[in-house]
């Protein structure tokens, strides 16, 4: 219900007069907008009782004292002037601090014209006065504001089929998600932004009119959001607007977030049509998600027909659905996910390729995420994948034949990038500087230099010995005895028969290359119990 006393006033039939003191006009104009819920007709001193939280009085003043009497029939009453104010000021008082808008007083009736001390308690107060006049009845009064709360109502009903059906109309479109949250911004005079269930931006539709935000305003908001679990909330993004925030989808597995920007309050109008563009959009959702998972599907496949030789094929569907392939020479791509399943990122990945002219071409990939793109175009790329926290490894492709190779090799750079806590993104060319060894899983070689050693490191504290260091020095001098038993401090008969019992509790035989190379590295990632490292680094030779 939209109700005021403006409406009321500028009705001629009523003719009804705003009796304001000249200090209080600019506010009283401003409060003459203000709804309320009725009117109320009384001639209680203390009315509040029986009222609402924001209605207006009508009263014939039959509750204050009589001092200028319509008729002379009636008794007049005199009272000193200051104590007739505080009457009349204690009243003002009372019904404004209970919320009362104003008061209509029916002139003529019982007071001749409205009383000046109920003027001046109402200017004091900041309540509105206006003078009902003698030829209209309060119940002509009743009646119209009746006929205005009808109107108003179904101007809402109206405004709101008409808005939603608008909305609903959008949402058959072939872009219907776009075209829904576009209607939705313009129905509602308000800011619309769609996120995904990771916190990042899909769709943003500035609002048409009054202050904006920028999406840098609202995704904290949304990230917190997702982060406690929030169906709804709102929050202050700036002095002028307030961001309304509605997850979508269940709060433990979330389809996206929707998110109004508004500089004024909503109505019920704007509520009932929010409900409908969340069913809307969360109809669409699941039907992006449908295709989303169907187009992942696709896009494996389509990566197994490139392994396999087969380009024709796939470059003439992923022309027909997606954009041009990239061909040789390119850069292959792996990049493995800090926090994700790469699942949820490929929606996102699609949605952002879609507004990217660029040749680009991506892939689920052994749980992660494969990509082909153009040598002049990477940094680009890989630009746009900040966002989503991957790793990346890159390897350059230059025949077709060699695509599986590259990714490989990109893999394999992503996951030294991970082992190593390296950020960006990580030439496969790039990663052997140190030696071979360091492609190995530090994780896995550790765990078997420990069973490798595990013998010799117990005899060493058993026997008080230094089978592992002489296995070191031995190793670092390319098996040569003399040399070793010198930089040991030892006998070489000492070197040779701790060697021998080295062999006897490894079951390895020592003068075997294979044996040696494999006891390098067990000793290079070997982690005594004792001596656990905390920091994620291995001891070299």
């Amino acid at each position: 219900m939209s109700l005021s006393l403006r409406k009321l006033l500028e009705n001629p039939s009523l003719d009804l007069r705003l009796v304001v003191d000249p200090g209080e006009e600019s506010a009283a104009e401003a409060a003459l907008d203000h709804e309320f819920e009725w009117l109320h007709a009384t001639d209680l001193i203390d009315p509040t009782p029986f009222l609402g939280p924001a209605e207006v009085i009508l009263t014939l003043g039959w509750q204050f004292p009589l001092t200028d009497p319509v008729k002379p029939s009636m008794s007049e009453v005199r009272v000193p002037a200051d104590k007739l104010e505080r009457i009349y000021d204690d009243y003002a008082a009372l019904v404004a601090a209970h919320g009362v808008i104003g008061i209509g007083f029916g002139s003529d009736v019982v007071h001749r014209g409205v009383p000046r001390p109920l003027v001046k308690a109402c200017s004091k107060h900041g309540l509105i006065l206006f003078d009902v006049p003698y030829e209209i009845s309060f119940m002509d009064l009743l009646q119209e504001a009746a006929r205005l709360v009808q109107r108003d109502q179904s101007e809402r009903q109206t405004r709101s089929l008409r808005a939603q059906k608008a909305i609903a109309h959008a949402a058959t479109r072939r872009d219907g998600l776009n075209a829904t949250l576009r209607e939705t911004a313009r129905q509602l005079g308000c800011g619309v932004s769609l996120f995904d269930s990771l916190g990042h931006a899909v769709i943003t539709v500035e609002a048409p009119r009054g202050p904006r935000v920028g999406e840098g305003d609202i995704a904290p908001v949304v990230r917190k959001a997702l982060h406690e679990q929030l169906r709804f909330c709102t929050a202050q993004v700036s002095d002028e607007v307030e961001a309304i925030v509605q997850m979508l989808g269940e709060s433990t597995d979330p389809t996206g977030v929707l998110v109004l920007t508004l500089s004024e309050g909503f109505d019920d109008v704007s509520r009932n049509v929010l409900s409908s563009v969340l069913a809307l959009v969360s109809v669409s959702l699941e039907q992006n998600q449908a295709l989303a998972s169907l187009h992942t599907t696709l896009r494996q496949a389509l990566l197994q027909l490139l392994l396999s030789g087969n380009i024709g094929m796939t470059r003439h569907i992923l022309e027909s659905v997606w954009g041009p392939l990239p061909v040789p020479p390119m850069v292959a791509m792996v990049g493995i996910s800090r926090q994700y399943e790469v699942t949820r990122i490929l929606p996102r990945l699609e949605s952002m390729s879609a507004d990217d002219e660029v040749p680009v071409f991506y892939a689920q990939y052994q749980n992660d995420l494969a990509i082909l793109v153009q040598a002049d175009s990477v940094e680009h790329v890989i630009a746009q994948l900040e966002p989503f926290d991957l790793v990346i490894g890159r390897s350059r492709c230059d025949r077709w034949d060699g695509l599986e190779l590259a990714l490989e090799e990109a893999k394999k750079a992503a996951e030294f990038g991970i082992r190593t806590g390296r950020t960006g993104s990580i030439p496969f060319s790039g990663i052997w500087q140190d030696g071979v060894a360091d492609l190995i899983d530090a994780t896995d070689a550790t765990h078997v230099a420990r069973r490798v050693l595990a013998p010799l490191e117990r005899f060493d504290r058993t026997g008080n010995s230094e089978l592992i260091t002489t296995l070191r020095v031995w190793l670092e001098n390319h098996g040569r005895l003399q040399t070793a038993a010198r930089a040991l401090g030892v006998h070489r008969h000492t070197l040779m028969s701790r060697l021998e019992k080295i062999a006897q509790l490894t079951g390895s035989d020592l003068d075997d290359f294979q044996v040696r190379a494999d006891l390098v590295l067990a000793l290079r990632y070997h982690r005594p119990e004792s001596s656990d490292r905390s920091d994620g680094t291995n001891p070299r030779l």
